[in-house]
């Protein structure tokens, strides 16, 4: 996976990836819902990749503390350009 791709969940959402980040437990994307017309909403999760047997999974990331981190680093790129 990487940023600026859109994923498609088993449940039909989809994402567009937003930022990704490495902590020590694993690799983190932001993540944020798209509409029907593939446009972002005001609904963002933190995504955690998981590879196994060369097949990329994605598990939704519930600690709060992640997406903070994530959410802060991504304004401040916004706030570069």
């Amino acid at each position: 996976m990487k940023v600026d791709e859109m994923i498609t969940l088993n449940d039909g959402k989809s994402y567009g990836l937003l930022l990704d980040t490495e902590i020590e437990s694993g690799k983190y994307f932001l993540a944020v819902l798209l509409n029907s017309k593939e446009e972002p909403t005001n609904n963002f999760k933190v995504f955690k990749e998981t590879i196994k047997d060369n097949e990329t999974y994605v598990d939704e990331e519930k600690d709060p503390l992640i997406l903070s981190k994530l959410l802060e680093d991504y304004y401040l790129q916004v706030d570069e350009d």
